[in-house]
């Protein structure tokens, strides 16, 4: 199997022969990118800045999510940021005139905001007066890869909610139409089950991580995520359905619980994690009924619940 390296890992597809006016740091043969091609970049690099968006026509508008219970703001901050994360979605260079409409903005007030940007080397300043991000932000982002920024923030919760409960937990990522564990946590009790650290499954609707995963992905990997749950293409209509039903549940739920399909004597407790764009990962709560157990099912329950949306908000979780 491939080493696991996720989104901001792959590298963008420059745009050739695109004339730009450089700022310090950029030099003569910058070049741009589409997009979508920054998104996996940007995904990683803004899991911080807490952003909500509503639709206003073309385009959307950046919201401070946190701006009724954060006391600080930064309107200079929060104008430069807006203007990056609109371009993210934008394939084409956008004029001052455009940025400023779509941001609900006069084009005095974002004039120097765009200046300052081209000097940094985060925009692009084309021959038809258009602004267009460059590799700048793909470059910072490559400096830390969401992987090792996934299990840095996670990694010290899990070994805190094993410690509380006395039961292993392991946190769970889909790739490559497989389930890998990236990363466990086991309890100072001499006795619990656990999942070893690297292991990895097919996604398949038995395991409670995949079926997580799925449940709450949205957009068009959700369609692909569940033709991979179910077992391919060629899986009966009816097996489709109700799992669908079963994803629904799940997702309305908010996890999911259960008797393990693998291990007798273990319930499987499972939240997904997320990040600003969605869901990230799996964490699961491996309950293990022994004589000496330190918590009950619905306590450990609990306690997983809160983890999973401490590691969520720490990844840039809005909610």
């Amino acid at each position: 199997m491939e080493p696991l390296r996720l989104l901001a890992q792959r590298a963008p597809l420059p745009v050739p022969g695109a004339a730009v006016e450089p700022g310090p740091g950029i030099g003569q043969s910058a070049s741009l990118v589409h997009a979508a091609d920054l998104r996996p970049a940007l995904a990683d690099l803004y899991v911080k800045w807490r952003f909500n968006y509503k639709n206003h026509g073309q385009g959307c508008q950046p919201e401070m999510a946190t701006r009724a219970t954060h006391r600080y703001t930064a309107p200079a901050l929060e104008k430069g940021l807006d203007v990056l994360e609109m371009l993210a979605a934008e394939p084409h260079g956008l004029t001052l005139q455009e940025i400023a409409r779509r941001l609900e903005r006069s084009p005095g007030e974002l004039f120097r905001m765009l200046d300052v940007l081209v000097q940094r080397g985060y925009l692009a300043r084309l021959p038809d007066a258009s602004y267009a991000l460059t590799l700048r932000l793909f470059e910072l982002a490559q400096r830390h890869p969401p992987v090792e920024r996934l299990l840095d923030v996670a990694v010290p919760h899990m070994q805190a909610l094993a410690a509380e409960t006395g039961q292993a937990n392991h946190l769970s990522v889909h790739h490559d139409a497989r389930l890998v564990v990236l990363a466990r946590a086991e309890p100072p009790e001499p006795m619990s089950y656990s999942v070893r650290q690297g292991a990895h499954f097919p996604f398949r609707d038995d395991r409670v991580s995949a079926r997580v995963i799925t449940a709450f992905q949205k957009g068009g990997g959700a369609s692909r995520l569940l033709e991979q749950l179910a077992g391919g293409a060629r899986a009966p209509r009816a097996h489709r359905h109700a799992l669908a039903a079963r994803l629904a549940a799940i997702s309305k739920r908010g996890y999911d619980e259960g008797p393990s399909d693998t291990v007798a004597g273990v319930v499987d407790i499972c939240f997904p994690l997320f990040d600003r764009f969605g869901v990230v990962a799996a964490l699961n709560l491996v309950y293990l009924k022994h004589r000496d157990v330190r918590v009950t099912v619905t306590q450990g329950r609990k306690a997983l619940q809160a983890t999973a949306q401490t590691i969520s908000r720490a990844l840039g979780w809005l909610r």
